[in-house]
């Protein structure tokens, strides 16, 4: 196992899954605390089809994926604030068909490689090359830098925009600022795990510390160590038993949630 560290293309993915691991698990918690899970469908629907419109062009599929994802994250929040509420689902619903729809029009009228589009869907973290891991990192560093300056902010408006208006914070900048970074996470996201299974990064350890319910700062920390140690765990298990990397991901951060699930109902019944 250790050998594998001197080939530079599980030491790129390594490096990637570490550095998605400490910070991808914070926009889980966003996702869930602005209740996104509609609207993040649309998302990673729209980032397919902007990363399949950058293999048509010969452009880097990542670049797209995260420019049409930014574009959504800032639609989003259009939506949102003229609703004063939570995002149109019926909108939602549309651009994922949509963009679903013209994305298979375009793998069957262009000369997109099958492997190429299979990667788009299902990932390839094996396939990275050092601009891509080099992105993943500094996306990572600014998501922890930017959450680790602004929590006070953040933490307001994740409780709730009015009040945090109230409490003279910009809600809506601070709201627009997470959306688009939530988007801009999920397109990166897409070319470690898939459009697919882009959850595996971001939702899955979000959802494993918030079931321990414990206080906002604590629950963030939980799900970043969380998020390192399902994808180094996940990609261990790919690696031993040959198996694709981004179901295997899932696979032990779905025993990570229930795990937690049981050990704060088992804390519950103590305390009763």
């Amino acid at each position: 196992m250790m050998e594998l560290l001197h080939i530079p293309a599980f030491s790129r993915a390594i490096i990637a899954l570490f550095a998605s691991g400490l910070a991808f698990p914070l926009l889980g918690i966003y996702i869930f605390s602005l209740e996104l899970i509609p609207a993040r469908f649309g998302v990673m629907h729209l980032s397919l089809l902007g990363a399949t419109v950058g293999l048509i062009l010969g452009v880097d599929p990542v670049l797209f994926a995260m420019l049409f994802s930014v574009a959504a994250g800032f639609a989003i929040s259009g939506l949102s604030v003229r609703r004063s509420g939570g995002t149109s689902g019926g909108a939602m619903a549309l651009l994922m068909t949509a963009s679903l729809g013209i994305v298979f029009i375009l793998f069957y009228k262009t000369n997109i490689h099958a492997i190429e589009a299979f990667n788009l869907f299902w990932g390839n973290v094996l396939a990275l090359d050092k601009t891509e891991v080099l992105l993943v990192v500094i996306v990572s560093a600014l998501i922890l830098a930017g959450t680790a300056r602004f929590l006070r902010p953040i933490s307001a408006v994740l409780f709730d925009r009015e009040t945090a208006f109230a409490f003279g914070f910009p809600s809506t900048v601070v709201y627009t600022a997470i959306l688009v970074v939530v988007c801009a996470g999920i397109g990166l996201g897409m070319r470690i795990t898939g459009a697919l299974m882009v959850d595996a990064v971001t939702l899955l350890p979000a959802l494993a510390a918030q079931s321990l319910k414990l206080n906002f700062k604590p629950t963030m920390l939980l799900a970043s160590l969380f998020g390192v140690c399902i994808n180094l765990a996940g990609f261990a298990l790919a690696v031993i038993f040959d198996l694709p990397t981004s179901p295997a991901i899932i696979v032990v951060g779905t025993v990570c949630v229930l795990a937690c699930r049981l050990a704060a109902r088992r804390n519950l019944k103590k305390g009763v």
